[in-house]
Parts: structure tokens; sequence; C-alpha cells
């Protein structure tokens, strides 16, 4: 299993770690912290192991025109009562990275890489799928009376593998 996003520098991932494990101490959430921070632009796909050369290779051809992306993310939000997430801020130059990359990769690898319909909600998850309904509202309360405001600076798309468990950066390339 593969998906394609921006990670998020080693600076900026360590802040969201300590929400990432608060969540982990006080509600047991786990699956967030099996990944480094990142914003999603192509959603996780299963693809046979044997083309991950291929998929290598395309990132590495990946080309856009757009200048280095300012990324910012301010407080916090949540997708129903099972995501809780760092909200990034508005940013069209992000939504149309995510087409040119949503284009390009299911152009070359539409058996595996299917174009996602929803509308982009770019966010950077603190707990999700494990976290139960009953611990949504006291993690949601935590976070609502909490700021949290960083930026960085990105020209970069990673490549990640899901490997025993975990999310593994096995790609990048400067766009």
């Amino acid at each position: 299993m593969y998906f394609i996003a921006i990670v998020c520098p080693q600076e900026v991932d360590n802040k969201v770690l300590q929400f990432k494990l608060w969540m982990n101490k006080h509600f047991g959430s786990v699956a967030a912290l099996k990944s480094p921070s990142h914003i999603t632009l192509i959603q996780p796909f299963w693809m046979d192991e044997r083309r991950e050369d291929d998929l290598k290779t395309a990132l590495q051809a990946f080309r856009s025109d757009m200048d280095e992306l300012e990324i910012k993310l301010e407080g916090f939000s949540h997708f129903g009562k099972r995501v809780l997430f760092a909200r990034v801020r508005e940013n069209r130059s992000l939504e149309e990275l995510k087409n040119q990359a949503a284009d390009y990769f299911t152009g070359s690898f539409g058996e595996f890489i299917k174009k996602d319909d929803r509308s982009f909600h770019p966010h950077i998850t603190i707990a999700n799928r494990d976290l139960k309904p009953g611990d949504f509202e006291k993690g949601w309360y935590f976070l609502s009376k909490k700021s949290f405001k960083e930026k960085f600076f990105t020209k970069t798309i990673s490549l990640l593998k899901h490997k025993e468990g975990n999310w593994y950066v096995i790609g990048e390339k400067q766009w």
C-alpha cells in the first residue's frame, strides 16, 4: 500500500507528535502515530510491489511550475466524530498541486490510483479510526481549547509505503 503526500518538516512533525502522543496516552489512539505528520495528496492505494520502481521513477519525473508553497496550520477541527486534525488554512496553490499530482499519477497508474471525487480538505491527522466515540468528545474538548499555529515552506512531495504496520517515506521529489 502506498500514498503521496507533503510530509511536514521535522520541527512541525515534532509539535504535531505531542498531540498524537496525548491522544495515545489518554485514549490509546495509535493509528496516527504510524506515519509522519503529512498532508495527503493521493489517498492510499494498493499496488503490486513489483511495480514500486515504476512508481518511484514516475515520482522523480513529476513536474510542476508552481513556486514553493507556504503551508499555514491554524487550530484544530474534525471530520464527524472519528477524525481529529490540525487545520491547514485554505490555500489555492496547495489545491492546484493536489490536482496536478492526481492528474499525473492517475494518468500513469490509473489501474491502481483512482481520482478522488471528494472535495479536498487538507489536514494533519491527530487521531482517527481507532478513537472511540466517547473518547472523541473528550479529545475534541482538549484540542478545541489549545492554540496551534505553525507554518512551513515546501517544494517537495513524498511517496510513502506501508510496511510492518507503519508508513515510511521511500521517495521524495522537489517539483
